[in-house]
């Protein structure tokens, strides 16, 4: 089941990867092309945790599920590319 503070980092996440892909040098214009009209839609990070707050301030009963959460701040790890362990 995956929990809102989880749906709100998926967000955000997707966000940093479209506006990543868009500036690319190795990433093929037609995906270039497609990451810049999918952001055109997509909420701004400012906007997002916004939309977070809001969500997170609303009652429970208002919603039939609590759809985002805030995210819990733990550490950010990513994966290192190109090495082996």
């Amino acid at each position: 089941m995956t929990m809102p503070d989880e749906r709100a980092r998926a967000l955000r996440f997707a966000g940093e990867i479209l506006r990543e892909m868009r500036s690319r040098k190795d990433v093929p214009e037609d995906l270039k092309q497609q990451a810049r009209l999918t952001l055109r839609h997509y909420p701004e990070p400012a906007d997002l945790m916004q939309m977070i707050q809001d969500v997170d301030r609303m009652p429970r009963e208002f919603l039939d599920q609590h759809w985002l959460a805030p995210e819990v701040r733990a550490p950010l790890v990513r994966p290192k590319t190109g090495s082996s362990t």
